[in-house]
């Protein structure tokens, strides 16, 4: 909601149930048009809403300012990383669309988005991912239908880009991930022959990524994780804070997770950072400076120093498929990997499971017949 002055008069601009309201508050006095403005908006809410409203309120907006409306009235009902999502979305939207009204958008409009972004060299998953929040918006406001039949997603002909680590490259990420254990281990001498020593947050890059491919954690889930959520006792952990309530779960924790978790209590107990409310990974301040209250915005740097001076190529995300594909060699039933690492849908199970060439010729392998094969000679007619 804001206020704003045209003339000596004091307007409001207002979204209450997903409808856009811009009034004159008929005052002068500011102190007067804040008291009326919040009377109006009670009155508002017990006003049942009018789905025709809505959707005349949201048409005539631009796609910026439905969006503005639309966090406005859902900010309550989603997670932030939400909003952050709707946000970053919205920008390359407007920057196409411009000030034209979402009542106007029709199918041409998105086709023509669609090979626009195509031809700046975007991906088919972001350029879907942002008409995904103007389907939203149009849905919203009742305006969807008018173009779904003619909608076609653009069409992702580039196979997966992730990809399982190999035991090798495990065994060499972790070994070189765990140097942070050895002081002296640290300390390198550069191209211009002075010392340097490696990133102090190695330990924490360290532990998101044995969470990540050891128990099949996602990096939000990570982030989100608080001490509370850790129960050393039964090796439990609670995920409450994931990608979407599909990921909510309690996975089991094994021996070197669990390790890695108790090494981070220990830090934690130097800053007094163990209280349960306190983030298992916390902010990380410049000068030593750390806030258990807040949760840590990544460890990219480090995980690069890791990968670099293991001399391995992968995404930090590559490590829940790594997890994944190990269960599933392992024979174990979807269902069951879903209950460790969150719900994965069949495609996506597809695109995770990596199975190795190994496996494949084991499974040749087991397909093998026992029995004598009988020869057949077939001759070959010109």
């Amino acid at each position: 909601m804001s206020l704003y002055k045209r003339g000596k008069t004091w307007h409001t601009i207002v979204v209450v149930n997903g409808i856009y309201y811009r009034e004159s508050l008929g005052t002068t006095d500011k102190r007067e048009a804040k008291t009326l403005e919040h009377e109006r908006i009670e009155q508002l809410k017990k006003r049942a809403p009018d789905p025709q409203k809505r959707g005349k309120s949201y048409g005539s907006m631009t796609i910026e300012a439905a969006m503005k409306a639309y966090i406005a009235e859902r900010r309550g009902q989603v997670s932030s990383r939400m909003v952050a999502y709707w946000q970053e979305q919205q920008r390359s939207l407007s920057a196409h669309f411009k000030t034209l009204k979402l009542a106007r958008i029709n199918s041409a409009h998105i086709a023509d988005f669609q090979r626009s972004r195509l031809d700046a060299g975007r991906a088919p998953k972001t350029i879907n991912g942002a008409v995904s929040v103007l389907r939203q918006l149009l849905k919203h406001a009742r305006l969807w239908n008018r173009v779904a039949e003619d909608y076609k997603p653009v069409r992702n002909t580039k196979p997966p880009v992730g990809r399982a680590l190999t035991l090798e490259e495990q065994k060499r990420l972790f070994e070189t991930a765990a140097l942070w254990k050895s002081e002296a281990a640290l300390i390198r001498v550069g191209k211009d022959g002075k010392t340097y020593k490696l990133q102090a947050d190695w330990q924490y890059a360290h532990a998101a990524a044995t969470l990540a491919a050891y128990c099949g954690l996602r990096a939000c889930e990570i982030k989100g994780l608080q001490w509370k959520d850790v129960d050393f006792a039964d090796g439990l952990l609670q995920i409450r804070r994931s990608k979407t309530p599909g990921g909510w779960r309690t996975p089991t924790l094994n021996a070197v997770c669990s390790d890695v978790l108790a090494g981070l209590y220990e830090t934690a107990r130097t800053d007094n950072g163990t209280d349960p409310e306190h983030f298992v990974f916390p902010w990380q301040g410049g000068k030593g400076i750390v806030d258990p209250t807040r949760p840590m915005a990544g460890w990219r740097t480090a995980w690069r120093s890791i990968l670099k001076e293991a001399g391995i190529k992968a995404r930090f995300h590559d490590l829940r498929h790594t997890a994944v594909t190990t269960m599933a060699e392992a024979g174990l039933p979807d269902l069951t990997i879903m209950a460790q690492v969150g719900h994965v849908s069949p495609e996506m199970m597809k695109t995770y499971s990596h199975i190795r060439r190994q496996a494949l010729n084991q499974a040749a392998a087991a397909l093998q017949p026992h029995f004598p094969a009988t020869q057949t000679t077939v001759e070959m007619v010109n």
